[in-house]
């Protein structure tokens, strides 16, 4: 196997790219097929964010609303409404980030609510 520009990708002799990568202490691998470089290269950097969430979840096994929600932005990176659903997250982020999911109800999204339409 032929080795890339990118440590970890490779491409076999009938062009078909493979990751085999250990990052964290997770292995990484699969075969992503015929496809170019750069979507291996994003295919591979979605992996590495996924372990980086399941990383984070290990370490919290009360997850915050932080956790949560950056686990739903590694998700939603494909989706084309990605930047809308940042920055809705990230008000959201500023006033429940350190909440636990199941603390977040109506009287603590009422100062969020306040402050939401205090700019409106």
């Amino acid at each position: 196997m032929a080795s890339t520009r990118t440590p970890g990708i490779t491409i076999g002799v009938d062009g078909r790219r493979f990751i085999d990568k250990r990052y964290r202490g997770i292995r990484i691998g699969m075969r992503v097929g015929p496809i170019t470089q750069e979507q291996a290269e994003q295919r591979l950097q979605a992996e590495v964010e996924h372990v980086d969430v399941e990383v984070a979840r290990r370490a919290h096994p009360h997850p915050l609303f932080r956790d949560c929600a950056a686990r739903y932005l590694a998700q939603s990176r494909d989706k084309r409404s990605l930047e809308a659903i940042r920055v809705h997250v990230g008000l959201l982020m500023r006033h429940l980030g350190s909440l636990e999911p199941h603390h977040i109800h109506d009287a603590t999204l009422a100062p969020v609510v306040l402050h939401l339409r205090a700019f409106a």
